[in-house]
């Protein structure tokens, strides 16, 4: 080819270039959101974000107030690593425990998406720990798994202990009208907002939104199900293991209120008549010493215990997946006392009834029967109020063990079913292929239901949904299937709840 020919060819190269389309490419590792630009990082399949704050970090004067908004930043922000966590003790060490450093600085939130370009449906976590430990970047709750089926997964952080859940009269005088006391969950519905508004730079959904939660992740999502302020802000939920026949106490008025129970605190710490300035010059060591805590009803944000509303027909009539675990006794207090407390002059027949059913010991029915009416069957009554507003409601029992702890254990601890949503075997534990299995199954169920509503597809078991008495169930473990309720199931479940209702129907917030 003589040099005339390749200048030629060459000119023709540039020219067809300049007029051919270019390549289609994919999302950015960058992103910009209403606060400004993110550099996160390639991973896989996927694109993910960490350390994003969602609103403005509550210390100083915005500790115990309500989650300002996040201040902007010029140039772009490394997104590569999780925020802080929210402050909490180290008496924990357990997977979900195992959160890394710790600040008041802590609203942050994090991001997985498909790198494919796509409008995918949201899965927001919601962590457990009692509301006074966890955090959003730890190991357990990668999102990676979950978005590699084809979602955005967000988890967050909030605050816990008393900086999360804390009435006082100083601060009441401070801003009589305003939002009190249940900071937690108003930095919950602060993060569904910042989803509202960004997350469609991530190739989410705003109006097809998920909350997923564990525990006291599980009690957020019910409490967030009936919450003026969070309305619009999800389509669907999921309740993992949430005690929906909880009582939750007034910010005041009755015998025992939340600012009674804050002005007994700053008194041991001889603070008589504190004013918010003082309370907010406590040192961090003392606030979250012995700091555990809880939601409550504050008339504005919490306006209800968390099944109350489904009770009244006031919650939202979305889809819902809600269940609990085989061995809930693993979190303790689900003794035979507390059952007497739950069922009265009925607890003697229905132990009976256990005894028969199980063919276990007396003992060992017992705890059967606490940790049924303590967990699961008021799971399974809020899946009975839920369809009778929204057909797509869903009920599960989990009773999956790690390979490594089967033998002799009494059936799937308090939040075991966690590392198989999420995909995220722990160092600690082995699994078989059965735990595989069943990992890839509630995965598969968890983002079936995030899409269309619906967790059945893909050639998994047949889970019904709710339909009507007994309560259908699926059954997940060594043969997962549907199931129902036996008789003394039944009449376990409406015991507990009528002991509930008539609790309920008690509080009012002066």
């Amino acid at each position: 080819m003589s040099l005339m020919q390749l200048r030629s060819l060459l000119a023709m190269s540039v020219a067809l270039a300049a007029v051919m389309p270019a390549a289609a490419k994919g999302p950015s590792a960058q992103v910009k959101i209403d606060t400004g630009t993110l550099a996160g990082a390639a991973e896989g399949k996927l694109l993910v974000f960490k350390g994003i704050p969602y609103a403005a970090p509550p210390v100083g004067p915005l500790r115990w107030k309500a989650p300002q908004p996040a201040p902007k930043w010029t140039g772009v922000r490394d997104a590569n690593k999780f925020g802080f966590a929210c402050p909490q003790d180290d008496a924990h060490t357990e997977p979900w425990a195992q959160v890394g450093p710790k600040s008041e600085d802590c609203l942050f939130l994090n991001v997985w998406r498909p790198a494919k370009p796509g409008k995918y449906p949201v899965m927001l976590w919601i962590h457990g720990g009692g509301f006074t430990y966890g955090a959003a970047g730890v190991p357990l709750y990668d999102g990676t798994a979950l978005a590699n089926r084809g979602a955005v997964i967000v988890t967050i952080n909030y605050r816990m202990g008393r900086l999360g859940f804390f009435a006082h009269p100083g601060l009441t005088k401070e801003d009589p009208n305003g939002l009190l006391g249940n900071y937690g969950i108003m930095d919950q519905i602060a993060a569904l907002q910042w989803v509202k508004r960004n997350i469609a730079n991530f190739g989410g959904d705003a109006g097809n939104v998920t909350i997923f939660g564990e525990s006291a992740g599980a009690g957020s999502v019910q409490i967030l199900m009936s919450s003026p302020a969070s309305r619009g802000l999800f389509q669907k939920a999921i309740s993992e293991s949430g005690a929906g026949g909880s009582v939750l106490p007034p910010i005041r008025g009755g015998a025992i209120n939340a600012e009674m129970l804050g002005t007994m605190w700053t008194n041991s710490l001889g603070l008589k008549d504190a004013t918010a300035d003082q309370l907010r010059a406590i040192p961090l060591a003392d606030v979250i010493k012995n700091g555990r805590s809880f939601p409550f009803i504050d008339g504005k944000v919490v306006t209800r215990s968390p099944g109350d509303p489904f009770y009244r027909g006031e919650q939202m009539k979305i889809p819902l997946m809600i269940g609990g675990n085989s061995n809930e006794s693993s979190l303790g207090g689900m003794t035979e006392p507390a059952a007497k407390g739950l069922l009265g002059e009925q607890f003697g027949p229905l132990l009976d009834g256990y005894i028969a059913m199980t063919g276990k010991p007396r003992d060992k029915a017992v705890i059967d029967l606490a940790e049924d009416v303590g967990f699961v069957l008021p799971s399974f009554a809020i899946a009975d109020k839920q369809a009778a507003v929204n057909p797509n409601t869903y009920v599960y029992y989990f009773d999956q063990v790690p390979v490594d702890q089967r033998a002799g254990a009494a059936g799937t601890d308090h939040g075991g079913e966690v590392e198989y949503v999420f995909g995220t075997k722990p160092v600690e534990h082995a699994w078989d292929a059965r735990d595989a299995e069943v990992s890839k199954l509630m995965g598969d169920y968890w983002v079936n239901f995030a899409r269309t509503g619906n967790p059945n597809g893909g050639g998994a078991p047949n889970w019904p949904a709710v339909t009507s008495l007994p309560t259908t169930y699926l059954y997940v473990g060594p043969k997962t299937q549907p199931r129902r309720l036996t008789p003394i199931q039944e009449q376990a479940k409406a015991a507990t709840m009528a002991f509930s209702v008539s609790k309920w129907a008690t509080i009012t917030v002066r």
